[in-house]
């Protein structure tokens, strides 16, 4: 290469820069690829949702989530991609700027939670005690409480009672399920099934007994807090997702700057070198003789 033939700072500095814009290119493609994965996901679920007429609307739905989560990414990683490929200030000013807002965004969230989590407690068991009402209705929340009970060992929100809540369930409800929960209350620890079918009608009518009663035939604990006594048993794996999370970011936004400074540096040397070099090689490749905006 022309440029090593000296063996002189210039070529290193041009073989950083390139560095660090093909670095860029690969992260923004990779994240790009992996956002559109989690929009068709979000797509799939919600087109899966309509199928089973769910009564949610499409904006409390979590392919909703999903979506909104993968577009943002995904408009994001795409500025990144277009101005590491162009050189175009302009357009990685933006990018950066769009990447520091997200990571602070998500550290205002965690600290907010964290610090009103008594406050997140009780607005997951309001949104709880609405979804039991309609738990036959919205098999959204149906499929999604059923899955929660059983795999945490819990049942309602606050504890049992909730189901009370629901019209097939209550105490004075003529039905069959009148004073009862749903099957997957039943604790399977002490009765399992072996494989076999499960009784869906476990439930019916155990809550006419005391609490005490009712140890090993349903769960007693309700589901949030029991899920958020998981998540503190499991602090440790999700703190290592945060950090898996957020350095990725951290990254993009380092590799930002360091690209935009290579960039404007090699501007500044640029308008000072003679005609038809950058950095001792031709200048074709050179920022600012594709779009770069300054």
């Amino acid at each position: 290469m022309a440029c090593c033939d000296g063996c002189n700072s210039k070529c290193n500095e041009y073989l950083s820069y390139q560095v660090v814009k093909y670095l860029l290119i690969i992260a923004s493609i990779f994240f790009w690829l992996v956002s559109a994965a989690i929009m068709g996901l979000g797509i799939f679920a919600e087109v899966v949702r309509r199928d089973l007429g769910s009564m949610n609307t499409f904006l409390v739905s979590p392919a909703a989530a999903l979506i909104a989560a993968g577009l943002v990414v995904f408009i994001v990683t795409f500025l990144g991609m277009a101005g590491a490929l162009r050189d175009n200030l302009i357009i990685l000013k933006i990018f950066i700027g769009l990447m520091i807002t997200g990571l602070l965004l998500q550290l205002i969230v965690g600290l907010v939670a964290f610090a009103f989590k008594d406050q997140a407690k009780n607005f997951i068991n309001e949104q709880v005690s609405k979804g039991v009402k309609s738990y036959f209705a919205d098999l959204d929340f149906k499929n999604t409480m059923d899955w929660v009970q059983e795999r945490f060992y819990c049942c309602g929100g606050v504890d049992y009672e909730d189901w009370e809540k629901n019209d097939y369930f209550r105490c004075a409800s003529p039905g069959p399920a009148s004073c009862g929960v749903p099957h997957t209350c039943c604790d399977r620890r002490a009765n399992p099934t072996d494989g076999g079918v499960v009784n869906t009608q476990c439930g019916y009518g155990v809550r006419v007994y005391e609490r005490l009663e009712l140890v090993d035939i349903v769960y007693i604990r309700g589901c949030t807090d029991a899920v958020l006594i998981w998540f503190e048993d499991n602090f440790d794996i999700f703190a290592g997702l945060c950090i898996g999370l957020l350095l990725p970011q951290l990254l993009g936004i380092l590799l930002s700057y360091i690209y935009i400074n290579r960039i404007e540096d090699e501007i500044d040397q640029i308008k000072t070198a003679p005609y038809g070099t950058w950095g001792g090689v031709d200048d074709t490749d050179a920022p600012a003789n594709r779009d770069t905006a300054v």
